[in-house]
């Protein structure tokens, strides 16, 4: 019966956090987080049980799972020539991010960090503010998408140097991953194409195949990761990837899984990050996330000066503010960082704080530089 009791409150708080968002103006991962903050007073035995950890490694490689997903490849592919620009800001950006690290002596992994950007904060702000179809916020999507597929790409591969001991065998063992990747890609095509009555049930099925397949392949490649010495989140990026690609715009079967996702699994994932900064909150000084939030701004905006001259100072200062937005991406890395002991659990707790204060304070900025 505690077990139910436990399990309900999280369920309540993930029916809840949408709406409390919705007054509050904040994102519903936000609210998740201070809701963690706050059950870890009153019930730490809940976030400290075997299933709940459990969820929350569930939730986190569905959240990477979906960052895959999201990722518009054609958009990348379409765009690389004429928005030639974005690649060049994302260049300077990743550049800039690793030369602070390294001047102020921190792991190299918060390079990672500064340069990442959320795309689940980005979307529905551009969303709101009628800016998808216009030449500005396909820009600003086009440089979200590259940064994920990039800041993952290296979180991966750093994880991966932090796990191996030194053995070719272990570093080479994860790139098995590529042609698996490849040849699932390619066989995915090839049905696509010689059977398209089956697969076009991916879509319109009662029975949900298209969910069952993508929680599938989901789970196989986060577990072939983990057997081949890399981290499930790069196997769970790669399955949501593939999706993307083959499906090229999964329309329906994406909502679905967006709704499975963020409406029952991640939620758990993004509670736990609150109560681990709960419980790390002896560990955490103001200074660090504040320095992090400043950064993080400074790496995103000074870049946008290759635009000035195409859209305006303005314009410019509008694109690097949006793009200092952290949220889920960010708060996965400071969890593998904590587990593998690259990064303590206070300076895990400082990077979720900092993420909650961008999530906060870029969008509002972003706004406000836009309309006026």
């Amino acid at each position: 019966m505690n077990d139910i009791f436990q399990i309900s409150a999280v369920a309540i708080i993930a029916f809840a956090s949408p709406i409390i968002s919705e007054r509050i103006g904040a994102p519903a991962v936000i609210v998740e987080i201070m809701a963690g903050f706050i059950l870890a007073y009153f019930l730490a035995d809940l976030i400290r049980s075997e299933w709940f950890h459990f969820f929350s490694s569930i939730g986190l490689i569905f959240l990477m799972f979906l960052s895959g997903l999201e990722i518009d490849f054609s958009l990348l592919f379409k765009k690389i020539r004429q928005y030639w620009k974005v690649p060049l800001y994302v260049f300077l950006s990743l550049i800039l991010s690793f030369v602070f690290v390294k001047v102020f002596n921190m792991a190299t992994i918060y390079g990672v960090f500064l340069a990442n950007v959320s795309l689940g904060i980005v979307m529905p702000v551009m969303r709101e503010m009628n800016l998808v179809s216009t030449d500005f916020g396909q820009k600003i999507l086009f440089a979200t998408f590259l940064t994920d597929l990039i800041t993952i790409s290296l979180l991966s591969g750093l994880a991966i140097g932090y796990r191996v001991s030194g053995s070719y065998l272990e570093l080479l063992l994860p790139v098995a991953l590529v042609p698996l990747f490849v040849f699932a890609y390619h066989l995915g095509r090839y049905l696509i194409w010689h059977f398209p009555d089956f697969m076009a049930r991916f879509f319109d099925d009662p029975m949900e195949l298209g969910v069952r397949g993508s929680f599938a392949i989901m789970i196989l490649f986060s577990g072939l990761a983990f057997i081949l010495g890399s981290e499930a989140i790069l196997g769970a990026f790669l399955a949501g990837s593939l999706v993307s690609l083959t499906f090229r715009g999964a329309g329906k079967l994406e909502e679905s899984l967006m709704g499975i996702g963020y409406g029952i699994f991640i939620p758990f994932f993004f509670i736990k990050t609150g109560a681990d900064m709960y419980f790390s909150i002896s560990e955490l000084t103001l200074t660090m996330p504040l320095v992090l939030l400043l950064a993080g701004f400074a790496v995103k905006i000074l870049p946008s000066a290759v635009f000035v001259r195409d859209i305006g100072v303005r314009a410019s200062l509008a694109f690097g503010t949006i793009q200092s937005s952290k949220l889920g991406l960010t708060l996965a890395g400071a969890e593998i960082a904590r587990e593998l002991g690259i990064i303590t659990s206070g300076e895990a707790a400082g990077i979720a704080l900092w993420t909650i204060l961008s999530a906060f304070i870029f969008p509002v900025m972003f706004r406000k530089v836009v309309r006026d």
